[in-house]
């Protein structure tokens, strides 16, 4: 089970490696700057916990309050990769763009402002009890994520939301990774201690997958035949107009 473990920590960040160095090749990260930002953020994350992880002269305290603050900054970006998801997919095609993008920041806020207010009711700061706060923050992260593929699905239809595209693919695999980090928080508060272990390992699981979506999609988007590119003119309009008088006079 400790292969398990070390694979779903180490492959998936291996692909996303391969969809940064893809990203970057076909000059999508201007489309998506903030989401760049977040899976370059997770790859030195990563490196850097891994690093710590392997020298075993660090004390375990130092890991821990390295996977804290990047854990902590790797929610925060969550939550701007959110807006600029909804920014991209919903704003931008809907003429209600005015009143639903103050909402959103509002939210945002409140989130942010929540978990600060929280945070200072702590009159001795630890590692533990920072984890507490964490938890919330995450947990009102994946709600929000999760939230928001559910109003894409609603949307899809109305707004014309092409799912052949990459972007979309961003949402869905953020929206699924969220939907099981929260069943799993669920199983986490039922069983307490004793579901650690499942539920770390469930969790690394739905980063996989959500790192194979965005792989899938980004390949599926360049594979995708685009439509040519034709200009009528009037010339081409005017037989079209013949016939349709000849119609009219029958």
């Amino acid at each position: 089970m400790i292969f398990v473990s070390y694979y779903l920590w180490i492959a998936p960040r291996i692909l996303l490696a391969i969809f940064l160095i893809y990203l970057l090749r076909r000059k999508l990260q201007k489309q998506l700057p903030i989401f760049t930002v977040f899976v370059v953020f997770e790859l030195i994350q990563f490196s850097a916990l891994f690093a710590a992880f392997l020298q075993s002269p660090f004390p375990a305290a130092i890991y821990r309050w390295l996977l804290l603050v990047s854990q902590v900054i790797s929610s925060i970006l969550e939550l701007a990769v959110i807006y600029e998801l909804a920014n991209e997919l919903i704003f931008a095609r809907s003429s209600l763009a005015s009143v639903l993008r103050p909402v959103l920041r509002g939210i945002l806020a409140i989130l942010l402002l929540a978990a600060a207010i929280g945070s200072g009711f702590f009159r001795g700061i630890s590692i533990y009890r920072l984890t507490n706060v964490l938890g919330v923050v995450d947990f009102s992260s994946n709600l929000i994520q999760a939230g928001m593929l559910l109003a894409l699905f609603v949307f899809a239809r109305v707004l014309r939301v092409s799912w052949r595209d990459w972007v979309p693919g961003v949402a869905l695999g953020f929206g699924i990774a969220a939907s099981i980090d929260l069943a799993s928080a669920a199983l986490r508060a039922a069983f307490g201690t004793d579901s650690i272990i499942a539920v770390d390992r469930t969790q690394m699981a739905a980063y996989h997958v959500c790192v194979v979506i965005w792989l899938v999609f980004l390949f599926r988007s360049e594979t995708t035949p685009a439509l040519p590119d034709v200009k009528l003119t009037l010339s081409d309009l005017e037989p079209w107009g013949e016939e349709l008088q000849k119609m009219v006079r029958r």
